[in-house]
């Protein structure tokens, strides 16, 4: 009675896998089981240890003939060259691989594939395809380490930057609103600027009396400056330009002077009596 053979071997995993490491299992599987000599068993052996992905590929690999009617060898050279070009055709260039190296490692792959007279083309199209710089001294630039600058020069280089940068003209919008408010109340005295107009009287509309706020000729509820305060006695409900405190001290507040009469010498030539 003959022993009972061992276990199967796990099948090929067709992604990840070396071929050519897995044949070499099988040759030790072979040897444990006293079949490396009888080629009838062979083949059956390896069709059922390989697994479903990789029969697939060796179906399609014989074309229409059957995979049971060829040789262990015959079956083993094909599944040889399929990994083998695959893995070629798969290769490309690494971030940071020379280039030569990356060349090196294309002819060392294709002399498994068995190209015969079309190996040269197949070397130009799979090197052309898979390189991802021109040539040698582009990938020694791209690998150099990058220079990192000093805090404190970063420091002051942004110094320099907000140095150089021209300065925006202070806004004169951004004075106080109660302010501006209050300026835009001042009337300006007749005559005293060159080419004022004279200021026609507002008739009393119906309805609309001397606003206790600001002074002009509207409601109070409506009054732009309702909610302000004034700058003589710091109390709300009334601007500057109507405080009574300034009319009872006889404070005068007015942001503009208006000139003042020149001096002129007046001569006057009396008769001659002759």
């Amino acid at each position: 009675m003959s022993a009972a053979p061992f276990s199967r071997l796990d099948p090929f995993d067709c992604k990840n896998g070396d071929f050519e490491y897995y044949l070499e299992q099988f040759d030790q599987f072979l040897a444990i089981n006293s079949v490396a000599d009888d080629e009838s068993k062979k083949v059956p052996l390896f069709i059922a240890s390989i697994g479903q992905d990789a029969y697939k590929i060796l179906k399609e690999s014989c074309g229409q003939a059957d995979p049971k009617g060829k040789t262990f060898e015959e079956l083993r050279a094909l599944l040889l060259e399929y990994f083998a070009r695959r893995e070629f055709y798969q290769r490309n260039q690494r971030q940071g691989e020379y280039t030569g190296a990356f060349i090196n490692e294309v002819k060392r792959l294709s002399l498994k594939c068995n190209f015969g007279p079309f190996q040269k083309e197949a070397l130009r199209d799979r090197i052309a395809c898979g390189r991802l710089e021109p040539d040698d001294k582009d990938d020694k630039t791209s690998m150099a380490p990058q220079q990192t600058t000093h805090p404190k020069q970063q420091q002051q280089r942004q110094q320099q930057q907000q140095q150089n940068q021209p300065r925006k003209p202070k806004n004169p919008q951004s004075a106080p609103p109660q302010l501006l408010a209050e300026l835009q109340t001042v009337a300006i005295p007749d005559g005293s600027a060159k080419g004022a107009k004279k200021k026609q009287p507002q008739q009393n509309q119906p309805n609309q009396r001397k606003c206790k706020i600001c002074g002009h000729l509207h409601v109070e509820s409506e009054c732009p400056h309702m909610g302000a305060s004034c700058f003589m006695c710091r109390k709300k409900g009334h601007i500057a330009s109507v405080c009574r405190e300034k009319i009872i001290k006889g404070q005068s507040w007015s942001f503009y002077e208006p000139p003042q009469p020149r001096k002129r010498n007046i001569f006057v030539m009396e008769p001659a009596w002759y």
